[in-house]
Formats: C-alpha cells, structure tokens, sequence
C-alpha cells in the first residue's frame, strides 16, 4: 500500500482550515493532513463588529481546533513557525521540524507586524483583532463624549471593517445619548467600496452614511498617529479620542525570509490554483498570497483554500473538483441597518449590485455561527466557477 502524502498546512484561519477540511473530505486514504497553528483557539474576526452592539458574545465567536480537528482525520499542533526551508521541504518550528510533500501557506497577513510599523500606532486601536474591539467597547461604554477617527494604512486592502466600526459607533452614541463624533478616512477618492468600476455604489453608500452624521474624509490613509492627532496623507490633522486603523498587510516575515514573496510583499501564486511560482509543491492561500482581487477578505481566503484543495486532491487521487473565483461578497453590519455588497465576476458573468436591509445583519450572524458551528468547513461560498 503506497504511502500517504503529508500535507502541512500552516495557520488555522479561514484559509488553512477550509484547506485541511477539503483535503480530509475527498482524499482521507490518500493524504496526512496536519495543521499547525500558535493557537489553538480560533476565532471569526468578521463578527467582531456585533461585539460592540452586545449582539454576540465573546464565548460564540471562537472555537477550539485542537478539540474540534482530530475526529474529523485532521491533526493538529500548536506550535511556532520558526522558519520555512522550501529547498529541504521542511518546516522548523518550536517543537521541532517537520517534513512534508505538500505544503500550504495560510498564515495570514501580518497583522500586528504591519500594525506596528504605523508611527504612533501604540496610540490607536487596530481593529482586527478581539483586543481591539474590545478595546474600542471599552470607550464607548466609559465616555459620554468623544470624538472618532477610523481608517487604514497606506495601500491597505481591507476598508469594509472600517465601515462597519464608524457607522456602529454613531450608532451607539445615538442610542446611549452620547455626543460623539464620528470621522471615516477612505483611501479612495470616491469614498466608501470607491475601489468598485461604478459610481452608483458608493455615492448611494457615502450619502447614507453621510446622513448619519458621519464626516467623511475621501481620498486620505493614515500617515501617522502623535497622542491624540491623526496626520492623514492629504494633510489634514483631525484630533480624535478614540483612534482605530487597519494596517497595510503583507505576508509574514517567516514567510519572506523563505524568499516566497515577490516586490508586493506577497507569496507569488498562480491562480486559479494558488500554488507558488517558485515551488511546484507549496501553496500560498488567503491573506499571506497575491489574490485575483486587491480586496483581502475571509470569503476570498476560503475561495484560494478551496482551490489550492481542489490541485491538491487532483494531483493525488485524479479526482476533479472545480476552480473559483475570488469575487467580494460584504455583509456589512451598520448598528440599527445594514447591507450586502456583491461583486463578482468570470468568464461569462458579472455581478454588482448592493442591497439594503437588516436581513443582512442577521444573515451576517447566522454565517458566522455556521462557520463557527462547522469549524470553518463551509463548501458553500456564492462564488462563481473559474473559467480560462
């Protein structure tokens, strides 16, 4: 009986795990699936903006890969990446190396790394992480005054949290009798998903959030941070209490110093297959590769996961499964509203539309209590098929 081929997958978000399930689904006899992650704990971070509205807690936004992971066939390790040795097919971590014959790369964006590089970011809040949110609830809760700043790095590729934490914060000054002040720095020009080819999105958007009361300030990324004045790049200087930003990402430095990474900073992938330029047999997938979309989101990780599965299981067993495209599908949570962005497109169609309604709100939540529920094993993404 042949042997099995290892698979490490590195990084247990939504990218890794979508991985590991596909692989332990169609090709159990023919593969070891074994993840390695810093934590065992592993939480949805889509969610966190309910946080700030009591409409989630904290206890039904995670779960525990090193319980929920072994009865489905897949392994699973906390452990440290140390380094990544492509040339010996050999993965050093804090608890030793391991060798594989695929490996794939799912270890994020590099959040903190990225964070900490924005002069004065130890004075605002990123909101990404539970600290942040937790954080930013915090103040609300503390203040009966405050002014808020919210917005991204240089070339940062993930504007729609951003959103959601400005409007919510009107929202609860609004609700609790609190006078707060709500500014929202876009990067683009056209303001809010200015990023999309139409103009009707985000005039529609940036009207509405306008009459909330928010402040935009269109075409600006935070340059810099001094106490409680936000230096944006188009000049202004806005005081603000309450600070929080998204960085630029990027792989992370174990991933560059791997030399994976090309001039953007990102693993250099082939798509639809996401498997590296340099190594036949290493896959870079979600936020740590370059996607077929600038927009870095938790769909557009699963979708790269599941192709990066789909060779895999192919190359293995003969088996084929198919390719998709990475596309934008955004619930976005806006306190007492909410909406759905769509932006999708192959070969043969093209979809763009966004909807108003509280039913995304709850359709938000319902997909996060399945992701969490399934442990990030969710087959189903809306996503359009890859055609050449």
């Amino acid at each position: 009986m042949p042997l099995k081929k290892r698979v490490l997958i590195l990084g247990s978000g939504f990218s890794g795990l979508t991985a590991a399930h596909r692989l332990a689904e169609h090709v159990p006899d023919k593969v070891d699936v074994i993840v390695i992650s810093e934590s065992d704990l592993v939480y949805d971070n889509t969610i966190f903006p309910a946080l700030l509205t009591d409409e989630v807690n904290i206890q039904n936004t995670y779960f525990d890969a090193s319980k929920r992971l072994p009865p489905k066939g897949i392994k699973f390790l906390k452990s440290k990446v140390l380094d990544i040795l492509p040339q010996s097919n050999e993965v050093k971590t804090d608890r030793g190396v391991f060798d594989y014959d695929y490996l794939i790369i799912a270890l994020g964006g590099a959040y903190d790394e990225n964070f900490e590089k924005i002069k004065g970011h130890e004075n605002a809040f990123m909101h990404h992480p539970l600290e942040g949110f937790l954080g930013i609830k915090n103040m609300v809760e503390k203040e009966d005054e405050l002014v808020a700043l919210v917005g991204n790095a240089k070339n940062s590729p993930i504007e729609g949290p951003s959103y959601q934490v400005a409007l919510i914060l009107e929202y609860l000054g609004r609700k609790l009798g609190k006078k707060f002040t709500v500014y929202l720095a876009t990067q683009s020009p056209k303001g809010m998903f200015g990023i999309l080819p139409v103009d009707w999105i985000p005039n529609q958007v940036n009207s509405y959030a306008e009459k909330r009361g928010i402040k935009l300030i269109k075409g600006a990324y935070v340059q810099e941070i001094s106490g409680h004045k936000v230096l944006l790049s188009n000049g202004l200087e806005v005081e603000a209490d309450l600070i929080s930003v998204l960085p630029t990402l990027s792989a992370p430095t174990v991933v560059k110093n791997a030399g994976l990474t090309d001039d953007s900073g990102f693993i250099s992938v082939e798509h639809p297959t996401f498997r590296s330029t340099l190594y036949k047999n290493v896959f870079g997938v979600g936020d740590a590769a370059k996607g077929m979309i600038p927009a870095k989101t938790g769909r557009a990780a699963m979708i790269s996961a599941e192709n990066a599965a789909a060779t895999i299981i192919k190359e293995v067993s003969g088996k084929s499964l198919p390719y998709y495209v990475q596309g934008v599908i955004c619930m976005m949570h806006s306190g007492d509203y909410a909406g759905m962005l769509v932006f999708d497109s192959n070969k043969y169609v093209k979809k763009i539309d966004f909807k108003w309604g509280n039913v995304y709100k709850y359709l938000k939540k319902l997909y996060s209590a399945m992701l969490i529920s399934s442990s990030f094993s969710t087959p189903y993404h809306m996503a359009l098929e890859y055609y050449k």
